[in-house]
């Protein structure tokens, strides 16, 4: 997805929230600086990849 796509979706939104991964949601008067995806690819002890 490029920025522009990103910019676009968010100005149709009326809020925008954020949930981290235990399942709770960023209060609304931090600021957010970064978000973030990580990919992680490895392989295991016996060889296999996994993504």
């Amino acid at each position: 997805m490029k920025l522009s796509e990103i910019k676009n979706h968010l100005s149709t939104l009326k809020n925008i929230a954020f949930k981290l991964p235990n399942g709770a949601l960023v209060q609304p008067h931090f600021h957010v600086t970064e978000v973030g995806r990580i990919t992680k690819d490895f392989i295991d002890c016996g060889g296999k990849r996994e993504k």
